[in-house]
């Protein structure tokens, strides 16, 4: 199945303060190959992200996401 958005760029950053290390993706989603309605092609776009995301986390990382136009 393919994914609802695109891996535009990748960039890790170490927190020596925190002893953690960040990495922040961002995503363009992709458009629907069909009509839809926007609402429901966006909330499955951000629910397939998640499960993206969350795939290779434990129990102590942090994970945020902004939304910007």
């Amino acid at each position: 199945m393919a994914r609802s958005f695109e891996i535009d760029g990748t960039i890790t950053r170490h927190y020596r303060r925190f002893s953690a290390i960040g990495t922040q993706i961002t995503v363009l989603l992709v458009p629907p190959s069909y009509i839809v309605d926007s609402v429901n092609h966006f909330l499955a776009s951000v629910n397939d992200l998640f499960e993206h995301v969350l795939q290779n986390v434990s129990d102590s990382d942090m994970v945020g996401m902004t939304i910007h136009n």
